[in-house]
């Protein structure tokens, strides 16, 4: 699905960013119309994705010439790869600035507060690594790599200096990256979520949510009581013809959903999904019509998984607290587990606008209903006073993101991790 020449692999040690990088100066002109390209471009990959985002149509946006373009990078490759340093290379600047606060629940919440500064210009998702050439994939990998290590140092002094209670340290900082990971994609998704006042409103429930929990409860744990492996497919008939054809259909959808998950859309290709079941693509083609197609199944086949985890957290929950949370951690779980439902991922807007539609409002409608949820627990007691509608979108960033760093051998396994996760929400991370 690439439509520009193949990536460079010329990478010298000088574009690794520094461990502590210091505050920029005022930029050059070359500088500054450097700065709006790489901006331009994050905005649009965040929301069309790669696959659909051309030079042409960067330039457009900038009215620029494609030649002009060029002067700066020499395909699209390099424009991603330069996206995703620049995104590393903020959030480097973010930590270091943040370490200057006193204890690690001020770094912590310093940190937050930098990243999702309202007008903030926009930065890329770090979704399709691999889509880069192997040594620009390794640059970036070491630089976050370094940036998650900085904040789990945050965590970890926090718990030390007793400003953060006991808690799986890395499970405590992948869930705030993603909740400024979801912070950038969530706007594709939700009506009236663009802009500065909504950035302003997801800023200060984010803080609110990660520093002091749901939960009117300080001393309880939250657990989950429900089993994620009850919704995997039942068993089906080989024998007959329509049960075997729904069960292949599944089997692609959860291979592929997987594989996006992890690597990105425009990264994963069609031959890595059919190799993984030990088929061809032959056999895909024959149930759909092209990687499009795919995706759109694997969005609603994810959207039909998260309408059932909604329907048992309803019917299985007591106060309204426990019913939002029990979505919670059937979704952990799910990323965690063998279900693997397709996430919101950078690209809906390269989506058939029917389908994007459907999508969009089924993902409104969970939201309302989530939002809902909150509220009856403020009502009934079991949540304390919260921006509720902020907050039962802001949740989607833990589970969302667990993908995109969980080792498919992590000993934590998904019910101890959804456990992690949702008594984040529950509790939040300050000491009590």
């Amino acid at each position: 699905m690439r439509d520009d020449a193949k990536p460079s692999a010329d990478v010298g040690g000088a574009i690794d960013p520094p461990p502590s990088p210091k505050r920029r100066g005022r930029p050059s002109r070359h500088g500054l119309k450097r700065e709006a390209l790489l901006e331009a471009a994050a905005g649009a990959f965040n929301a069309q994705g790669i696959a659909a985002t051309s030079l042409a149509e960067i330039a457009e946006r900038l009215g620029l010439s494609r030649a002009s373009v060029y002067y700066y990078v020499n395909d699209r490759a390099e424009l991603v790869f330069q996206c995703y340093q620049r995104a590393c290379e903020l959030m480097a600047e973010d930590l270091a600035a943040a370490g200057e606060a006193g204890t690690g629940l001020e770094k912590t919440l310093a940190f937050i507060n930098r990243a999702l500064t309202p007008g903030r210009a926009p930065t890329a998702v770090l979704s399709e690594v691999n889509y880069l050439s192997p040594a620009h994939a390794e640059v970036v990998r070491t630089a976050n790599d370094r940036n998650v290590a900085a904040l789990i140092g945050f965590v970890e002094t926090g718990v030390a200096d007793g400003s953060i209670r006991p808690c799986d340290t890395e499970v405590a900082a992948q869930t705030i990256i993603g909740t400024l990971a979801w912070g950038r994609l969530s706007p594709q998704w939700m009506e009236d979520s663009r802009g500065r006042k909504f950035q302003a409103r997801f800023l200060a429930a984010a803080i609110d949510l990660l520093t002091s929990g749901l939960t009117t409860d300080a001393v309880r744990r939250f657990e989950g009581p429900i089993d994620a492996d009850q919704f995997l497919p039942k068993r089906f008939n080989p024998f007959d013809r329509q049960d075997a054809s729904d069960m292949r259909i599944e089997q692609l959808l959860t291979a592929a959903s997987r594989l996006f998950n992890r690597d990105g859309i425009e990264a994963t290709s069609l031959d890595e999904i059919t190799a993984s079941l030990g088929a061809t693509k032959g056999v895909l083609y024959h149930y759909l019509r092209d990687k499009t197609d795919l995706v759109a199944r694997c969005y609603e086949r994810g959207f039909d998984l998260f309408e059932r985890f909604a329907a048992a957290a309803d019917d299985h929950g007591g106060d309204g607290l426990e019913r939002a949370l029990i979505g919670t951690h059937l979704n952990v779980q799910a990323q965690a587990g063998a279900l693997t439902p397709l996430v919101p991922q950078p690209g809906l807007d390269a989506l058939p606008h029917p389908r994007r539609d459907a999508l969009v409002a089924r993902a409104r409608r969970l939201a309302l209903l989530f939002d809902r949820l909150l509220r009856r627990g403020v009502a009934d007691g079991s949540c304390r006073p919260i921006d509720t509608r902020m907050v039962a979108l802001i949740g989607a960033g833990g589970f969302a993101w667990l993908p995109k760093w969980l080792p498919p051998d992590d000993p934590r396994g998904p019910r101890r991790l959804a456990d992690e996760i949702s008594d984040i929400y529950f509790r939040g991370l300050k000491a009590r």
